[in-house]
């Protein structure tokens, strides 16, 4: 998936715009007699066996196709039988592209296939997220899963009831740049944010009674934010910023044709939030994105939690100039397109 407007928005409980693209992770599932799960990772090359009889633990963290296992298991969805699973896809890893969402959603899809559950979207999205954030205590929000789970274009309330609409927008000309830059923390990128800007929007309840960083006002808040510590500051009110470009990003998305150039020009404010307020961007990232809006680009964004990772730009009617400048400022583009994600998604015996 890409995030089109909202990073670091989720885990917040604010709204987001995510995207599925046309890239995947792909399990190939074959029900055999037997206790036994054996899977095998195409692209890794490593194999994993366990027995649907006894206790799954985990042998390191991040496991997220034994521990699709367990969440569905202790909800009374465990298979009966054995089988084989063939994990493939061309997701680049920790790469902003959310990969471990998506083979957590394919993981949950093919346990639940194998005891005869038929999921609807909603419940695929809760249980990988389960699976993936709450089975190993981490800091994330749903977005990744709801984009995967449902596929198009969305917007996202994660209130208490993650609100979900599909959009009708039509985003063509999208090209995603690798940076081959490895994010060598995106937990810890997440729990650093998410406790400084929450220790902001305490401290903004403490000096404005009734501050909800959902739904107080810009301008009430400014009145009061030099009054934070240097520390939360600029992160705090820079979730504020990121929440009323959503806002506005919404109802443009809200019609099936937005104006490209407003909507490029959108992606650049989000990015300059993404870069300044949250310093999520890195040096190749910035001459990846002054490459890409030198060939045309509308609009560009650091993708995901940034700190390496993709960027992504929209370049309507100029996607193979764009990956061409993209791929000589030592990135690897991807022309993408909006999919339909998991909803779309078919299981082979």
């Amino acid at each position: 998936r890409v995030c089109l407007f909202g990073e670091h928005s989720d885990y917040l409980r604010l709204q987001v715009l995510p995207a599925a693209i046309n890239r995947s992770i792909d399990i190939l599932v074959f029900p055999r007699h037997g206790s036994s799960i054996r899977v095998l990772y195409v692209n890794l090359n490593e194999t994993d066996t366990f027995d649907i009889h006894k206790v799954v633990t985990y042998r390191h963290r991040r496991e997220y196709l034994r521990s699709a296992f367990n969440v569905l298991a202790r909800q009374g969805m465990k298979p009966s039988t054995g089988a084989d699973l063939t994990v493939s896809g061309n997701i680049p890893i920790a790469a902003g592209l959310s990969s471990s969402s998506a083979l957590t959603v394919a993981s949950v899809m093919a346990f639940a296939y194998l005891t005869g559950t038929q999921l609807k979207p909603d419940r695929i999205a809760h249980l990988a997220f389960q699976a993936e954030v709450q089975e190993f205590g981490e800091s994330g929000g749903m977005m990744d899963h709801f984009a995967s789970a449902y596929g198009a274009l969305i917007h996202l309330d994660c209130g208490h009831e993650n609100r979900l609409t599909k959009l009708p927008a039509q985003l063509n000309g999208l090209v995603i740049g690798d940076s081959q830059e490895k994010k060598t923390d995106t937990v810890g990128d997440l729990i650093s944010i998410r406790k400084t800007v929450e220790d902001g929007y305490r401290r903004l309840a403490d000096l404005l009674p009734g501050f909800d960083q959902r739904v107080t006002p810009l301008e009430l808040v400014e009145r009061y934010i030099d009054r934070l510590p240097e520390s939360c500051r600029l992160m705090t009110m820079s979730t504020i910023r990121n929440r009323d470009l959503t806002t506005r990003a919404m109802r443009l998305l809200s019609s099936a044709s937005p104006d490209p150039k407003i909507v490029g020009l959108m992606l650049d404010e989000h990015h300059s939030i993404l870069r300044d307020g949250l310093h999520r961007s890195t040096p190749k990232i910035e001459a990846m994105i002054s490459a890409a809006k030198s060939a045309g680009a509308l609009g560009c964004k650091i993708n995901g939690s940034g700190g390496g990772g993709t960027m992504l730009a929209y370049a309507p009617g100029c996607e193979k100039e764009v990956a061409d400048a993209i791929s000589q400022s030592g990135g690897i583009p991807y022309p993408v397109k909006i999919s339909q994600g998991a909803s779309g998604a078919a299981i082979t015996e």
